[in-house]
């Protein structure tokens, strides 16, 4: 399974890769770009989109990374808490009258 999970993220790296380099293709012109005031340096416009795509992806998986280890966590903690308590219906079960 972990061969196919790869070989899926591989090909799909392949096909974000060969879409990006369509993208700079398409649009070769040349654009100026100002940041804040800041001249930056002038770059084809397929470059700055996907700078731009890049830049929100990265900016989106720092915005989801609390809540997602906050969820793993939890996780663990109830998996901990599921153990005690089958221990406990275990030692329970094993002490109860039979009848």
């Amino acid at each position: 399974m972990t061969k196919v999970k790869r070989w899926i993220g591989l090909l799909l790296l392949l096909i974000c890769v060969l879409i990006g380099i369509w993208i700079v293709q398409d649009n070769p012109l040349e654009v100026p770009v100002t940041l804040l005031g800041f001249s930056l340096l002038q770059l084809p416009l397929g470059i700055w989109l996907l700078a731009a795509f890049l830049a929100g992806s990265v900016l989106s998986y720092i915005v989801s990374l609390p809540g997602t280890l906050g969820q793993r966590a939890q996780a663990r903690r109830l998996q901990r808490q599921l153990v005690i308590t089958e221990a406990e219906i275990k030692k329970l079960e094993s002490t109860a009258p039979k009848n």
